[in-house]
């Protein structure tokens, strides 16, 4: 294997389709030659010399494309989608591998870490990304190494650090809607051995889906601090410690009201315009309600519900060099989120179906990791501990005038609500190290064993006023996994510009419950939770990272091949009771796929970006509503293909440099649920972006001008088929946004 420069500073990583979008001081043969570094496997390493399937981005890029939310990376990087109907919940999938369960309450298997802690609750993944170092995108199981068991892959944010000299940043965006985004930091020495950076965000905007009966819903009312300080009393020891705190406040949300049926299978049809599916008028719901204005983005709701969500915590690292080139690094984390969040379910001016949510969310995290390093090898060890307690309270109101059990709407009303509050503790001990066979052959080698425990407290049912009926339940009851995953990988480097690899890695995501809201009144049955297992997915990958055209060109390719066992997917029956019936079911799955990333500079200020993902899944005998059905079907968000791109050109104008940039991405069709209801399929999709960039002589001033979604393209980024209530909840993604923003670095 070739030799890796380690260096004490890190540089800022660009991996993946956007290596070479570096800054514009650099002609493209320096952009190629400059050393790429990243910490993908805890410890600073050139990317192209790290088995794995990365994509990263730098605080230079994720500037030049505009990104100012955690959710955007996906646009620009292969394999990854971000599942989103609002920032109160979203859900990441990667090669198909995601929980898009709108529950507070479950773990994700795609991991997000925020300065090597990891953060478990969905609720916070949706968050402004301000005074960013790097991100760094991994694909496949992570196992062994990071802190939590990762089956999907995991998405790591990495601060900008403090410095020792004084200097900031400012940033001031304008655009369409009311949109108006304010970000800044400054950084400095407090002494000899204290450095310390403060940074902040506000961002606000009015409603992008235009209410004709009231207030508009989701709105942005955002603003995010964080503080740190960095403190190096000696070479031998190190220590970060961060401050954050983030608070949202706003309107909630609501959907396309799409009036829907159950066909054979018990799955959700849209009813055709013309169609008068329940004698209430053609192309109506159960109330009689059509949306007919032909617009997405706009409608009736009578309830514009709300959004308040603060999150807060702490984060210190500390890191000891013991000499003989053994280090020891601590990493302790607490988090705590409150959030609030209610909905308009009926996306109609009638008082239907509301939707309320609140969560009080406490986590807990350490991590003690050994290392040593050596001319043949590398290793790592080490310890983790998580402890959560999540407490999650939902309930909805929701009006019978539909079934013929009210004269009016209002007079008869179901409420229902369950409280759950959840216990998970895990613990987990680790190692993974590497040895060079040969100067050209290394072998990886990495060990897990973890134990989860979960303790649940449970209390929900149903009240109908109009009845004189109340159904409820109480339950308490616990859960405990334990198991082993592992890496195995060996990795080629037969000249200095390739390195070839292949292994087979296996990693687990612990079981959970499942904790139901309201009764089945069709047999008067009331709420009870249920239990799913924990999943198990081992990865056969094979990828190859080389360098072409004497440096001017990158490629990348990874291939792979997903074997499941009892993998956790959501699904909506909405044939049970007067509602639905939402659950986690056990299943498995196999997905093959593959990924191509070349990137390249052929000319001097040109940069180009080309990338590919495949996969082909197949989830194994599913069971449909009907209750008689077992068929196969797909992973859902799960393209067969996807497709993304760019073009950067940049040249001096006057003393100055201007850029011209566009992007693109593509997306196949796919299904939003393992039950690929009709209402459920996605059709293909092809977003573009466009932005203009001046930077004014000394390189301190530069304003952008740019465009996203230029073509005005309407795609849905969510759905749930309610059919059962004559309902689809589809959320569009964002319509064509136009804006311009002011940098000053100082």
């Amino acid at each position: 294997m070739g030799q890796i420069n380690r260096k004490t500073t890190k540089i800022s990583a660009s991996a993946g389709l956007l290596t070479i979008i570096l800054s514009g001081t650099l002609n493209a043969q320096d952009a190629v030659l400059e050393e790429i570094v990243v910490t993908a496997q805890k410890r600073e390493q050139s990317l192209q010399d790290v088995g794995l399937s990365v994509t990263a981005f730098s605080a230079e890029q994720i500037r030049d494309l505009g990104y100012t939310m955690t959710t955007e990376i996906a646009q620009q990087t292969p394999g990854l989608n971000i599942i989103q109907f609002h920032a109160s919940n979203t859900a990441v999938n990667i090669r198909g591998v995601s929980q898009n369960d709108f529950a507070d309450h479950y773990e994700p298997p795609v991991a997000m870490f925020v300065d090597n802690a990891y953060v478990s609750a969905v609720g916070a993944a949706h968050t402004q990304m301000f005074d960013i170092e790097r991100v760094e995108v991994l694909r496949g199981p992570q196992g062994t190494l990071f802190g939590r068991n990762a089956t999907g892959g995991l998405l790591h944010f990495i601060s900008a650090a403090p410095t020792e000299e004084l200097g900031g940043y400012g940033r001031f965006t304008v655009g369409d809607f009311g949109t108006s985004k304010l970000e800044g930091a400054v950084s400095g020495a407090l002494s000899d051995t204290v450095l310390a950076r403060f940074s902040g965000s506000v961002h606000q905007s009015d409603g992008l889906l235009a209410n004709d009966d009231g207030a508009d819903l989701r709105d942005t009312g955002a603003s995010a601090v964080r503080l740190q300080f960095a403190f190096r009393p000696s070479d031998a020891f190190d220590a970060r410690l961060k401050f954050h705190a983030a608070r949202d406040d706003s309107a909630g949300a609501s959907y396309q009201h799409d009036a829907s049926f159950q066909n054979e299978l018990g799955l959700g049809e849209r009813i055709p315009d013309d169609q008068n599916f329940y004698f209430t008028g053609p192309g109506a719901d159960f109330n009689g309600y059509r949306d007919a204005d032909g617009n997405n983005y706009r409608g009736r709701y009578d309830d514009p519900g709300f959004f308040d969500r603060t999150i807060s915590g702490v984060t210190g690292e500390l890191n000891w060099d013991l000499g003989d080139s053994m280090s020891l690094t601590s990493v302790t984390d607490y988090l705590a989120i409150d959030k609030q969040y209610r909905e308009d379910v009926d996306s109609s001016p009638y008082p239907f179906f509301a939707f309320q949510t609140d969560q009080d969310f406490a986590q807990f995290t350490q991590e003690l990791r050994l290392s040593r390093t050596s001319e043949r090898y590398d290793w790592q060890a080490g310890a983790y501990f998580l402890d959560i307690d999540d407490d999650v309270e939902s309930m909805y109101d929701l009006d019978y005038l539909p079934f013929g059990l009210a004269a009016g709407f209002g007079e008869v009303v179901e409420t229902g609500s369950q409280d759950s509050e959840i216990g998970t503790q895990s613990w987990a001990v680790f190692a993974q190290g590497e040895y060079d066979f040969s100067d050209t052959l290394t072998g990886v080698l990495g060990l897990r064993y973890t134990d989860d425990r979960r303790k649940l407290d449970y209390s929900g049912g149903s009240t109908v006023p109009g009845w004189a009926v109340e159904l409820t339940n109480a339950a308490t009851d616990a859960l405990k996994f334990d198991n082993v995953s592992y890496k195995a990988q060996l990795d080629w480097t037969p000249t200095d510009e390739t390195l070839v690899y292949a292994g087979v890695t296996q990693a687990h995501k612990a079981g959970n419950f499942r904790t139901l809201i309201g009764a089945d009144l069709n047999s008067f049955t009331p709420p009870s939770p249920s239990r799913h297992d924990q999943e198990e997915l081992r990865s056969v990958e094979f990828g190859i990272k080389t360098t072409l055209a004497g440096g001017r060109a990158r490629l990348n390719a990874t291939a792979f091949r997903y074997q499941y066992d009892d993998y956790q997917a959501f699904v909506v029956d909405p044939t049970v009771g007067l509602i639905a019936g939402v659950d986690i079911i056990n299943v498995d799955a196999v997905a093959n796929g593959a990924e191509l990333e070349l990137f390249a500079a052929p000319a001097d200020g040109l940069e180009l970006v080309f990338g590919v993902a495949w996969i082909d899944s197949t989830v194994k005998d599913v069971g449909f509503p009907d209750g008689q059905t077992v068929r196969d079907s797909v992973l859902p968000y799960a393209p067969d293909v996807s497709v993304n791109g760019l073009v950067r050109y940049e040249w001096g104008v006057g003393a100055g440099s201007l850029a011209l940039q566009a992007d693109f991405n593509y997306s196949d069709a796919f299904c939003f649920s393992v039950l690929c209801a009709p209402l459920d399929r996605e059709e293909s999709y092809v977003v573009g972006n466009v932005r203009a960039e001046y930077v004014f002589p000394g390189e301190r001033w530069s304003i952008a001008a740019y465009a996203t979604n230029v073509t005005e393209e309407e795609y849905r980024t969510y759905s749930i088929d309610l059919s059962g209530l004559g309902l689809a909840n589809d959320a569009y993604a964002l319509q064509r946004m136009v804006g311009v923003t002011v940098n000053l670095d100082f």
